[in-house]
């Protein structure tokens, strides 16, 4: 027999992590109603509020302890919370309460403050956040103890007969320097803990920045007003009720810690809510490009990389279809691995798997984004259906990648024949043909017969002939001086060989053989054209590197009858095999202009 289910007598949030916080956040209440009692009689509202920040301190906390790298700081808001709780012992004006009291506030202060410099990353980053907490922890412990060892207890507000206070050198003189002294170190320790705060956001991502900034201003307010708060009672001879006043009113400026974590959170997760939706906006139509970048989008990350998995090469490729090497090794889906040191100067990749658990692809992000994993995994399930349809593309711009890598190496395979032609021709045919010439000179110098002695002068002027014809082949093939001196002086020689007047702008620079190969043989292509077709009377060629790009403008004066990029068609074959590309600007009237633009780095 099975039994009906049973009905659910709590909502659904409502789970054992919020019913450990809440008890959790009760306790913390019951210990500061406990601790403030004979204040509390009188002062109902300084009551109400001093349980309601000691119990969200603490709900808080219990909060942040559940998460992996922010449970330190739930850790120590927990401890916070008591600490505080504990601080109204001094309403009590009996026992050990009042020598209690200060150090359960310093307590409180210095796990308050330790707890934000931990958030959200679960470490302290940086050298600045080290030495501060260094300096809480001597000023918030010897402080209070300088109090209690130069002063009686009534100096302190405390009047009780049964006070425990030791007052081992009590010194008037003393204790109001004591008192001052406190004064401006608390004063400095919460101005110094603003900077610290604020040298610590331009090294975080923009993501986690938004997050920390509220808390940052928040915990600014909180420690300024604490420290100009207790500045009016470190004064000798003050009531307890003017120094439990005090007390509430910090109480109440705290609130606004738990109350700006809360907004941080919620804000959190309405983005990942939110997330679906924005990367359905920023994906449609679907592009390779359009998906890396709306994941850069909603996840504020500018330096966001995304590889695809080309089943068929085996290889993961970037969103123009070139292979990447990537190790993929080690992790699934839900693992991160990469460079984990650094904060947010590390890097963190994340292999997405499609619904087989096939390979996707992989995101690489900064290292801050690993605060934010849910944010992160919320974003990739909303783009799963556009990441599947985006590596469909980057497959076949893979196809294309490879086309375009085997075009580029025959294009470097043909410089380099080129070159070893040139060189044959010019180490052997011509050396041959020079050496049958001088033979045939010896010819006509020894022999008797005047028959002979001119048909070896025919031979000579007919060898003499080829020979040229050779010579000009070999320049053709590949110049002596391109290889030599490079594009420029080559060029110098072709442009007194044309005849027209051509201006050169080459920069005196040596790029690589391919591209100077190649370079040189668009370029005689693009004169011919000018002189043979256009007719043109003037020609200008300009050669400039660009950043990272080499630029090559050829312009005319002529007007062709046909139409100019047609008839230079054989030009983009050349120059899109060393992943470039040319545009062609022709006109009857205002001549033509050919632009090839080349990568050089």
């Amino acid at each position: 027999m099975i039994s009906a289910p049973r009905r659910r007598l709590t909502p659904p949030w409502y789970g054992a992590e919020a019913r450990r916080a809440l008890a959790v956040g009760l306790a913390a209440a019951g210990v500061a109603l406990v601790s403030g009692w004979p204040y509390w009689q009188e002062h109902r509202i300084s009551a109400a509020v001093t349980l309601t920040s000691s119990a969200a301190i603490a709900i808080e906390g219990v909060l942040l302890a559940t998460g992996g790298r922010t449970r330190p700081t739930g850790r120590l808001f927990v401890l916070a919370a008591f600490a505080w709780a504990l601080n109204w012992l001094a309403s009590w004006d009996a026992g050990p309460g009042p020598l209690l009291s200060p150090y359960m506030q310093a307590q409180f202060y210095l796990a308050l403050g330790a707890g934000v410099l931990l958030y959200p990353g679960g470490r302290l980053e940086c050298l600045a956040d080290r030495i501060w907490l260094i300096a809480a922890c001597m000023i918030l412990w010897v402080c209070p103890t300088a109090l209690w060892v130069f002063s009686e207890p009534e100096w302190a507000a405390f009047r009780g007969r049964t006070v425990w206070w030791p007052a081992l050198y009590p010194d008037m003189e003393v204790f109001r320097v004591v008192l001052k002294a406190s004064a401006a170190l608390y004063l400095l320790l919460a101005l110094s803990f603003v900077v610290v705060l604020l040298l610590r956001l331009p090294r975080m991502g923009r993501l986690k920045r938004a997050l920390t900034l509220p808390v940052t201003g928040a915990l600014t307010f909180v420690g300024i007003s604490a420290a100009l708060s207790q500045r009016p009672i470190m004064e000798a001879s003050v009531t307890l009720d003017d120094l439990l006043r005090v007390y509430a009113l910090q109480g109440a400026v705290v609130i606004l810690v738990p109350l700006t974590l809360l907004a941080s959170g919620v804000r959190i997760r309405v983005a990942e809510l939110t997330v679906a939706g924005r990367m359905l906006r920023l994906t449609a139509p679907v592009t390779v490009e359009r998906v890396r970048g709306a994941l850069r989008d909603v996840l504020h990350d500018p330096t966001l990389e995304l590889w695809f998995w080309a089943p068929v090469e085996g290889v993961y490729v970037d969103t123009d279809g070139r292979p990447v090497a990537v190790d993929d090794s080690g992790g699934d889906h839900a693992e991160a691995w990469g460079n984990p040191a650094g904060g947010d100067a590390g890097r963190w990749r994340r292999k997405v798997l499609t619904a087989a658990g096939d390979p996707l692809a992989i995101v690489e992000l900064g290292g801050s984004l690993r605060d934010h994993g849910s944010l992160v995994e919320a974003a990739l399930v909303a783009g799963g259906r556009a990441l599947e349809t985006a590596r469909l593309q980057a497959t076949v711009h893979a196809n294309l990648e490879q086309v375009r890598s085997a075009y580029e190496r025959l294009v470097r395979a043909e410089a380099v024949e080129r070159e070893r032609l040139a060189r044959d021709l010019h180490d052997g045919a011509q050396q041959r043909l020079l050496a049958l010439g001088a033979m045939l000179a010896t010819l006509e110098a020894v022999s008797g017969e005047a028959a002979v002695k001119e048909h070896t002068r025919t031979c000579r002027r007919e060898l003499m002939a080829a020979l040229a014809e050779l010579r000009s082949l070999a320049r053709e093939v590949q110049p002596a001086l391109l290889v030599q001196d490079g594009l420029g002086p080559a060029l110098e020689v072709v442009a007194e060989r044309i005849g027209t007047r051509i201006r050169l702008d080459v920069e005196p620079r040596r790029y690589s053989r391919e591209i100077e190969s190649t370079l040189y043989a668009v370029l005689c292509e693009a004169l011919s054209y000018a002189v043979d077709r256009a007719r043109a009377t003037s020609v200008s060629v300009r050669v400039r590197p660009d950043g990272r790009e080499l630029v090559v403008e050829v312009s005319d004066d002529g007007g062709s009858p046909g139409d100019p990029a047609a008839e230079l068609a054989g030009l983009s074959g050349r120059i899109r095999a060393l992943r470039g590309h040319v545009h062609v600007d022709g006109d009857p009237d205002r001549g033509t202009t050919v632009r090839m633009v080349l990568p050089c780095e």
